[in-house]
Formats: C-alpha cells, structure tokens, sequence
C-alpha cells in the first residue's frame, strides 16, 4: 500500500499545484498505515456520524473499555445492553444499526472481506442497502478500511471546507463544483482528500 500511496503523490504533485504544497506541508498520507478489521470500521464509521473528530474518538474508546477490547467484533453487540451502549454515549439509532450489522456478519448475511473484490460503486450500492449506512459512511468505509484510492467523499463537511479554502469556491458551491476540482486527482482522490483534510485540521 506504501508504495501505491507514494505513485499517488507523485501523480497529485504533478496534476494540482496547490496539493502540491499540502503535500510538501503534511508529509507522508498515513493512510492505511494500521489497518483495523472491517466490521470495526464500520462501527467506527457509525459511530462518527454527524460527530465531530474529537466526540466520536471519545465515544469509540468509552466502547472499547467497556468490551474491553482494541477492536469491535460482532459478538460484542449480542451481549450489551441498550443502556450500557447509551453510557458510552451512542444514540438510540445508532445503537440498532450498529447491532443490525452485528447481526448480519454474524448470521453470514453480511461478508465484509468479500467486498473487497468490487469496484467502489457496487460495494457503496450494497452497503447502501443497509439501515444506517448512507453514501458518507459507505465512501469512509471504502477510504479506511478497504483502501480505495479513488473515491471523493464530497458529503463530508470538513473536506468542503477546506476545498472552499485551498481552491477559492464560494460557500454555496454545490457539489459539482467540489468535483470538477477533483477531476485532476483522479484516480487518487482517496490520497487528495487525506491531504485536504490534513489541511483543515
């Protein structure tokens, strides 16, 4: 993956001055550098819906003290109770989406690893069919756990911010504007967005 990475950032040099800079600023993308399992990336996604950085990291440690744990596996969400999960500071929604796909991994309904054969399109089409997952959370799932590097996650609210920033668009762009930016990055939009989120942060 390191490697890959390193051709992206040549390509986003030569393809986008301004990346360039933020490249030569941030350093290496880390992306993918300590990969976790899927199904903990999921809930992970989950869990930093609507959230900033900062609130969901501090939830996502309360669940893992509590399971006592590194990472989130399936049986975890069998055994707890509702009330335990809201300590932890989940919401009510999210508690039944995170136990629903708990569910179906468990069940074999769910094959996580098996995605990763697909395109970016078909996985986010699949996972979409999944109550709680929306584009936002599916492209999150693509970017971190199975290290697609050409997807945009133009919902994202960080990423637009920081593309109205580096690249001048005006805060009611819509969303084709943030993707005609991101026309030059392709097909390494995955790396472009690290970068650009970089910045923001």
């Amino acid at each position: 993956m390191r490697r890959r990475i390193q051709v992206a950032e040549a390509h986003l040099r030569r393809a986008d001055p301004t990346l360039g800079e933020l490249i030569e600023r941030h350093g290496p993308c880390t992306l993918m550098q300590r990969p976790k399992p899927h199904f903990h990336n999921l809930v992970w996604a989950i869990v930093n819906q609507q959230l900033s950085v900062r609130a969901a990291a501090t939830i996502e440690q309360r669940l893992l003290d509590w399971f006592g744990a590194d990472t989130f596996h399936p049986g975890h969400f069998a055994r707890v109770r509702d009330t335990s999960l809201r300590r932890c500071g989940l919401s009510g929604s999210k508690i039944r989406y995170i136990r629903d796909i708990a569910a179906r991994v468990r069940r074999g309904e769910l094959d996580l690893d098996a995605l990763q054969r697909h395109d970016e399109d078909v996985i986010a089409e699949r996972l979409m069919q999944i109550p709680g997952i929306g584009r936002w959370t599916a492209d999150m799932f693509l970017m971190f756990s199975l290290g697609k590097l050409d997807v945009l996650p133009v919902g994202d609210l960080a990423l637009r911010k920081s593309m109205r920033l580096h690249y001048d668009l005006p805060e009611d762009a819509g969303h084709d504007a943030y993707i005609a930016v991101a026309e030059a990055w392709r097909p390494y939009r995955t790396v472009a967005s690290w970068y650009i989120w970089a910045a923001v942060d």
